[in-house]
């Protein structure tokens, strides 16, 4: 008896891959991760590093591997300039379809790694014994930096997505009002799912109100990364609805299975808890396409 269609990811977008070679160890490099994805019909990944710009390594899986896209892009922590509109207008010249805001190096994920949060182990192992930043979007009546104003700017004439990274609830509402004042339609918070305790479902809510599309995380339930009950996510995907939700696996952790596997187990959950086939298909190949103006 067949288990499972082999065809579920033909057209499939994974919007949130690391790569090898990091500062940690990676499940593989990104010329392996597009040769698997395309094995399975993927359309695209975005591959993602925390301290560097991928825009050379898609380039060349995309020179080895030319029937599915690996997309580069940029993660604005300490070592590619923080928060720098010059490295950004840099990486979207290059290439990069998506702009992360800082990560390792948020206020925000600092604050949960210190109350003992999973995310403490990215964040302590990036820094090398050498100061880090805690780079935070608002200023302290709550406005948002004019440098971050220059990001969504950048963003919206290049075409590039720009996601929230690991920034704080309040940040991302702060930078999803802007957006939907100067008419920026490619804003992704980034994994809401991982952080549930703080960014609930009003905050979730009012966040897709204003606009932006939510990115839901399968590695936040896996076994290092928190280990959330997939009822959360189904909840999410129940209350803010699934045209405005993207599924993605944040994986290329070496105790996680491949990417694209791990894509595959992530649409079969879903759909055994009740999830439609139209639905799942909006979240792992139409909003992500949209979200990265493939289209």
């Amino acid at each position: 008896m067949k288990l499972y269609d082999e065809k579920v990811l033909e057209g499939a977008i994974d919007i949130h891959v690391h790569i090898g070679p990091d500062y940690m160890p990676r499940y593989s490099d990104c010329i392996t991760l597009a040769e698997e994805a395309a094995a399975c019909g993927m359309r695209a990944m975005v591959a993602k590093c925390h301290l560097t710009s991928t825009v050379g390594a898609a380039a060349a899986a995309n020179q080895v591997v030319p029937n599915m896209q690996m997309i580069g892009s940029i993660t604005l922590n300490g070592p590619t300039g923080g928060l720098s509109p010059r490295s950004v207008i840099i990486a979207v010249k290059s290439g990069a379809r998506m702009v992360w805001l800082p990560t390792v190096d948020a206020k925000y994920g600092y604050i949960k790694a210190s109350q003992g949060h999973w995310i403490g182990h990215y964040v302590y192992s990036s820094s090398f014994g050498y100061p880090t930043e805690q780079l935070a979007i608002i200023d302290e009546k709550g406005n948002l930096k004019e440098e971050a104003r220059e990001i969504i700017k950048i963003c919206k004439n290049e075409g590039a997505a720009l996601a929230t990274g690991h920034i704080s609830p309040e940040e991302c509402l702060a930078l999803a009002r802007v957006a939907k004042e100067m008419g920026f339609k490619n804003l992704e918070i980034t994994h809401p799912n991982a952080w549930f305790e703080d960014f609930n479902m009003g905050v979730c809510r009012e966040l897709a109100d204003l606009g932006a599309l939510l990115s839901l995380s399968y590695g936040a339930c896996s076994p290092r990364n928190g280990r959330e009950d997939p009822e959360e996510i189904l909840s999410i995907i129940k209350e803010i609805g699934a045209e405005k939700l993207i599924m993605m696996t944040d994986y290329g952790q070496v105790v996680s299975p491949s990417p694209a596997q791990g894509m595959r187990v992530f649409y079969y959950l879903m759909k055994s808890m009740g999830v439609s086939a139209k639905d799942l298909d909006l979240m792992i190949k139409k909003n992500p396409a949209r979200l990265l103006n493939l289209d």
